[in-house]
């Protein structure tokens, strides 16, 4: 997948990708149709699912959720695994940032 995306065959040792499909709400939830929505439960199966990555190869130091069903849970994942945690809301919210310059007020 890595290489059909233009990386180099050798990125595989820094990238680490890793999916929900075993996660059992997340699962149901957003892979089969099933029920309705329990975002806790979803969030539980989003943070389990980080820190066995982080257990499994704890040389990580960046999460990147591409699925567009997980930006609600971002949050939860980064105080749960300690290191950065990106979705697609961060990409749009990087770009706009640079087209939509504000002035500088210090930080946060």
């Amino acid at each position: 997948m890595l290489e059909a995306a233009g990386l180099r065959a050798n990125i595989g040792r820094r990238v680490v990708v890793a999916g929900l499909d075993e996660a059992p709400v997340f699962t149901a939830t957003w892979i089969r149709g099933e029920g309705e929505l329990d975002a806790g439960a979803v969030e539980t199966d989003a943070v389990d699912a980080a820190l066995a990555l982080l257990k499994h190869r704890p040389d990580i130091g960046v999460l990147l959720l591409e699925c567009g069903n997980l930006p609600p849970y971002a949050a939860a994942v980064q105080q749960a695994a300690g290191i950065p945690v990106f979705d697609y809301t961060s990409m749009v919210e990087f770009f706009v940032g640079g087209l939509m310059r504000r002035p500088f007020t210090g930080l946060l």
